[in-house]
């Protein structure tokens, strides 16, 4: 089924701007739409003042773990190469960066006992 042209209605008539109409006679301008009245601001509620707590909470909040050196890196990539060529394991020298930054990391996070 063919589709039907698009075509573009106003919906107000041009006539009935002010100005003479078809038979020449002023006719007088539109009336002007008053604003509608806003409706009234909530009022808000005064804040209360927080109390400080009495006990605190025995959760640790753990620093983020200091990045470790490039050269800590480099050094731990360099043994896992070493142990990849030995035992002949899939990877290469990114992987390596990528695991011995991960290890060092872990490392620091880990608690101590």
């Amino acid at each position: 089924m063919p589709r039907k042209p698009k075509t573009s209605v106003d919906p107000k008539p041009a006539d009935t701007a002010a100005g003479p109409s078809a038979d020449g006679e002023m006719s007088a301008p539109a009336p002007k739409k008053k604003p509608r009245a806003t409706a009234p601001a909530k009022k808000k509620k005064p804040v209360a003042a927080k109390k400080p707590a009495t006990k605190q909470a025995a959760v640790s909040v753990s620093k983020p773990a200091p990045e470790p050196t490039d050269d800590e890196i480099r050094l731990r990539a360099y043994f896992l190469a070493e142990r990849r060529h030995r035992l002949s394991l899939p990877g290469d020298s990114n992987h390596d960066w990528i695991e011995a930054r991960r290890q060092l990391i872990e490392e620091v996070q880990r608690p101590k006992n």
